[in-house]
């Protein structure tokens, strides 16, 4: 896998697990002064969706994470060539 592909992977999650935390932790806060309607938590969803895309445009990823990956994973030993 290149550099910017797994960049591009990592920041897909980030936003991923931005969005779900978001999505949750605004369900549980509103869920406690009452229940809420399928406008309301369309709403949340929506909201919660542009702020992670927002947020994970701003992360910086440390590419040097992924080149110490690619050496590790080029040192061990291939199943095929063990046999």
């Amino acid at each position: 896998m290149s550099t910017k592909s797994s960049l591009k992977s990592a920041k897909k999650t980030a936003k991923n697990e931005i969005e779900s935390v978001l999505i949750k932790e605004l369900n549980n806060v509103t869920a406690k002064f009452g229940p809420g309607s399928k406008k309301f938590k369309k709403s949340i969803e929506k909201s919660s969706k542009r702020l992670a895309k927002k947020l994970s445009k701003e992360i910086k990823i440390d590419e040097s994470f992924f080149a110490n990956e690619s050496i590790t994973d080029e040192s061990k030993p291939n199943e095929d060539n063990a046999k």
